[in-house]
């Protein structure tokens, strides 16, 4: 009898530490998941964590218990200190449309019910994006983030910002490992094309460019990075991402990369691409540039891993060069809201 108990005693403690283990990673889910992407472990290891982690981090914030680690980390790092806060540069404002003129992209297959056509021929589009009306809990806000693991760790960011926002309701839609470059791999407008169909976003955040220093195919022929060619063959895929987003009546904030430290990838490069993204943004209604450049920046304008908030030094980039820490997708979800309300014309109620 007394082993019995032992037993049953033993069964508590392991159901209690298992219980408390299963809330951990519920409410942290999201930065285990980001340790997964970018934590050094390749093949099969970092797949199978992956594939475990992102639904509970979907459920995660769809519980809107996302933001909860980020208030306690933030509380613990951060003192008030009044004029340390920092913000993005005034939004762009966008210009009025141009016509387009072209076919699809090679490698890019036709979009359904002829959404893309309605814009890409040889007239103006003959439209206007809808204004956003101001949300409320009974219509809330469908807001869409896109991107590849860099717009994921954005989304992250914005999970945690409108945890608790009723007015707002999130879908993060990201993709590792993705881009414009290689739609044999990944076909980011018709993924898109379905989210927009399915869910009728009120906006579109987009971040996306770091997988795409590569060879793209033009007109049947390689074009590489750093050409006038290849320049022309990746406007017209972002082209492409802005025109059916705008076609569907959903407002886009396209947000710019940040300086790179590692990878495949040089700043050059980055350059180059958020050259495109603003020059873009500026001949479609509906669309805004927002950079990140300058709030990640070091003061040499290069990268850096960690950035004074609030007075304290915290860690924004991850040290692999590229992605974001959690107070890194925090703070550049939170400078987009200035940007966001001033564009939709709208209040968010956010919860930072």
């Amino acid at each position: 009898m007394r082993l019995s108990g032992r037993y049953a005693s033993a069964g508590r403690i392991i159901g209690v530490f298992l219980l408390c283990f299963g809330l951990w990673v519920l409410f942290d889910a999201n930065q285990l998941y980001h340790s997964a992407v970018n934590g050094g472990a390749d093949g099969t290891r970092r797949d199978v964590s992956m594939a475990v982690l992102r639904p509970i981090a979907a459920v995660s914030n769809a519980l809107h218990l996302s933001g909860v680690v980020s208030w306690g980390e933030s509380a613990l790092n951060q003192t008030s200190a009044p004029g340390n806060n920092q913000t993005l540069p005034t939004p762009v404002i966008t210009a009025p449309p141009r016509p387009v003129v072209g076919q699809l992209p090679d490698g890019l297959t036709p979009l359904p019910h002829g959404r893309y056509e309605n814009v890409h021929g040889s007239a103006p589009p003959a439209f206007s994006v809808p204004p956003i009306p101001q949300p409320t809990p009974q219509q809330p806000l469908t807001v869409l983030d896109i991107g590849d693991s860099i717009g994921e760790d954005l989304g992250f960011g914005l999970g945690d910002l409108f945890s608790g926002d009723p007015d707002v309701k999130l879908l993060q839609a990201g993709q590792v490992d993705t881009g414009l470059a290689d739609p044999s791999y990944y076909d980011w407008p018709g993924h898109l094309e379905q989210d927009l169909d399915k869910f009728h976003p009120g906006a579109v955040i987009i971040m996306m460019g770091a997988n795409d220093d590569r060879n793209l195919v033009a007109n049947g022929q390689t074009v590489v990075p750093g050409t006038a060619a290849w320049a022309q063959a990746y406007t017209a895929r972002v082209d492409v991402i802005m025109e059916e987003s705008i076609v569907a009546g959903a407002h886009v904030l396209w947000v710019g990369l940040p300086p790179m430290g590692g990878g495949n990838i040089t700043n050059a490069f980055v350059q180059q691409v958020n050259a495109i993204f603003l020059t873009q943004s500026k001949r479609y209604p509906g669309i805004t540039f927002v950079p990140s450049w300058s709030l990640f920046a070091s003061a040499r304008g290069g990268f850096e891993v960690y950035k004074k908030i609030n007075g304290s030094e915290v860690a924004v980039r991850s040290t692999d060069g590229l992605h974001l820490d959690p107070a890194g997708w925090d703070l550049l979800a939170n400078a987009l809201i200035q940007p966001a309300q001033q564009a939709w014309n709208v209040n968010l109620h956010v919860t930072s």
